[in-house]
Order: C-alpha cells, then structure tokens, then sequence
C-alpha cells in the first residue's frame, strides 16, 4: 500500500469525479481517462485514444486503475494487469451478458425472477405468454441502464422487445433478450468491494431509477440515491449469503474476481431476488457511498487491491445525491447549453458537494454535454437535513431544460 501513488480511474461519469475526489483527499496523484470537466479540476484528465488506455505499457505507468464504467471491463481492460482493480472479461460477462447471468445464477441457486431467453419474434411472443403482465424484457447486452422495458400491454411489450432484439429500440444494442417474471417489492443496492471468495459489504443504498417524481417516466441510469439504508440483520445474512453463492460460482468457474460487485436487488416480503448483476461501483450509489465516507471507502480498496484484510464499516452520516438532468433524457437528451453554478470547483461547503457528469469546458466555460449532468449531494447525521443540502445546492445550478425529482429520499 505504501508504493501506491498514482491512480487512473477509467470512465466520465460523476462516479468518476466522486472517486477521484476521495482519492484526492487522501493524498494520492489523480489522473483520469477520459474524465469530464470537474475532473479536470482534482487531478488530470489523459489526452490519449481509447485504444492507447488498454496497452499495457500505458497502464503500468500507474500504480492502481480503478475502472468506473462497464465498458471497459467487458472489454477486457483487467485481463492480465495486476494493478487494474476490476474483473477480467470472464468475470464481467455478469453484467455484460444477462443471459449468462440469469443461467450462472440458475446453476447456482442463487434467488432470481423465473425467466425464459427469447432470440426472435417467435420466441419472445411464446416467452411473454408464460407471464402475466406487467411484462418485463431485458437485453442481453450493456444498454446504459437503459435496457429493460416495463409493459401492461402484450402487443406493445413484443413490439418494443422485438425492436430490442434487432437493434431499432436502442443505439448499438441488439441481440437475445431475457423475459423476466415481474417481482412486485422495494429496491435494494448491494455493492461489496471483493478480493477472490473475500468480500466487505458497502452501506446499503437505495437508487431511483424513473425519471420523474413519482416513480413516473422511464428507466434511466438513475436519478439520485441516498443511505445508508437500514435493512434487518435477517435480510442481511440472506443478500450476504447471495454474494458468497455468487463467488463461489465465480471460483468454480475458474475466475477470480477482484474489484466491485455490484447486485441489484428486489425484496419481495423480506426474501431478496437478484434484478442484475454489476461488475464495477452504481451511479448514483457511488456518490453516495463515497461522500458518507471517503477515508473508509479509500482504505477499503486499498487494503482488497494488496489482499490485505478489509472489513465492513458503518458509516457516521447520511448522503442523499439528487440528480440534475437535461431535458430529452433519457431517450434524447438536449446538449449544448451554457452552465452557470455557484462555484465551480465543484467541491464541498459544510456538507454539500457537487459532482459534475454530462459536463464540457470550452475555453473556461461550461457546457452541457450528456443527459446526467450534474449530482448535487447533501451530507449530515440527519437523513432530512442531508436532504434539504442536496436540494438546496440545486439553487446555484442554472441551465436551460435543466430537470430533477423531487422525492429522493422521501
């Protein structure tokens, strides 16, 4: 741990700039590929191709990568790299095929919505009609959080799974889809940071995932989150044990797996199935985790990066992350307007902190340049007043079309 210095985070979302942020206050040297313009502010944003960032060579001139988003997992970043913190590609098929999830967790028994895999029409109208409505299609691939579509109607869940499976619903997502049982119960993020068969739970959060208040509109990446979450130790001692089922397999699989595991859980009368599995921190989660405890969270990684003993921490506060986004979002988000804020060094006054997204600097200005733009976060031992920061920082942030929910955390 003493040799670690430099540290790459891989991605540019506000999880990025939320990771990088604990980093930086725990003293390292912080570089980011290909960043946004509130990591540009704590450390370095890399000015290389995408294909440069998986030589080798590249990588080794730092001393721990720690992959933000999916993609470069899937594409095999970790694969053969002792300091990039993260799972091979074997290990990130979890979340970069569900199918190959929904089968890993039916050959290990590891709770989950009965579900069927459909290829073509015909097979998606014969899997619908094994379930009631409200129907549930999920594509199999990586879709931004944007891949699962809810339906009452019959006609309109095979139109809009059909379009899914040949590539017309979604930019650049096409392929099988899974055909999920729909399961009527709360939401639950479970992330844990792993080491092989070793894991330490996270705090628990609670993501939002539709896009206006009220639980209305469509699946997005998510629109804000908070915790911790306070579950009964029951519960706990049963999702604990999903991540040790899910390890196992993992092993018998012949993977070793290291960096975070991320489950999305539906708890139905206090019994968790598993919605998805994902190989690396949840966006908003990690806004959350992180501002509640930094030093932990650092410490934590550290220690699983040089398979030294980590362990579960409580944390001493409540952080609630209230997303602002652009209007069109999630399905065509509107970009290019100017942004005013408070300040724009983006980080924290007396518990509030801002974490920047789908944001662009040209020549010292600020520009909106994807659907999530910005995560205002609140931190306080009390839950409301952690809530009344996170929306109160939304008053210093100006842009045309800009929109949020108003009941995270409620």
């Amino acid at each position: 741990m003493e040799k670690i210095r430099k540290v790459l985070i891989l991605g540019n979302g506000g999880r990025e700039h939320a990771i990088g942020w604990a980093f930086k206050n725990a003293h390292f040297e912080v570089y980011f590929f290909p960043g946004n313009a509130g990591t540009k502010l704590i450390g370095e944003n890399l000015n290389i191709s995408e294909q440069e960032i998986f030589n080798t060579a590249v990588l080794n001139d730092f001393d721990l990568v720690i992959p933000g988003s999916e993609d470069f997992l899937v594409k095999g970043v970790a694969d053969g790299k002792e300091n990039v913190f993260g799972p091979d590609s074997a290990g990130a098929r979890l979340e970069g095929s569900k199918c190959f999830a929904k089968l890993f967790m039916e050959k290990y028994n590891i709770p989950t919505a009965k579900f069927q895999i459909a290829k073509n029409k015909v097979q998606l109208a014969n899997a619908l009609k094994f379930f009631s409505p409200p129907y549930v299609i999920k594509a199999d691939g990586l879709a931004q959080g944007k891949g699962v579509i809810i339906e009452d109607d019959f006609s309109t869940a095979l139109e809009k799974g059909c379009k899914l499976i040949d590539g017309s619903l979604i930019p650049n997502v096409s392929g099988p889809v899974v055909v999920d049982e729909f399961l009527n119960g709360w939401e639950l993020s479970a992330i844990a940071i792993v080491s092989g068969r070793k894991f330490a739970l996270l705090p628990f959060t609670r993501d939002y995932k539709r896009a206006f208040t009220g639980n209305k509109g469509p699946n997005t990446g998510g629109m804000g989150a908070y915790g911790p979450v306070e579950i009964d130790e029951r519960l706990k001692e049963k999702i604990k044990e999903i991540f040790e089922k899910t390890l196992y397999g993992l092993e018998k699989e012949g993977i070793f797996y290291k960096g975070f595991l991320y489950i999305g859980l539906m708890v139905v009368e206090n019994e968790p199935y598993v919605l998805e599995y994902n190989v690396r921190l949840g966006d908003p989660e990690t806004e959350v985790i992180v501002s509640m405890e930094p030093e932990r969270f650092v410490e934590n990684v550290l220690k699983a990066f040089s398979k030294k003993d980590f362990e579960e921490y409580v944390p001493s506060k409540y952080a609630v992350d209230v997303v602002v986004a652009s209007e069109g979002y999630p399905e065509n988000p509107r970009k290019g307007q100017k942004i005013t804020i408070g300040t724009t060094d983006s980080i924290e006054s007396e518990g509030s902190l801002i974490f920047f997204a789908g944001v662009k600097e040209v020549n010292g200005e600020l520009f909106v340049s994807g659907g999530r733009v910005i995560h205002s976060v609140g931190t306080d031992v009390e839950l409301k007043k952690a809530r009344e920061k996170a929306y109160g920082n939304i008053n210093n942030i100006h842009f045309e079309g800009m929109f949020y929910r108003e009941d995270i955390a409620l």
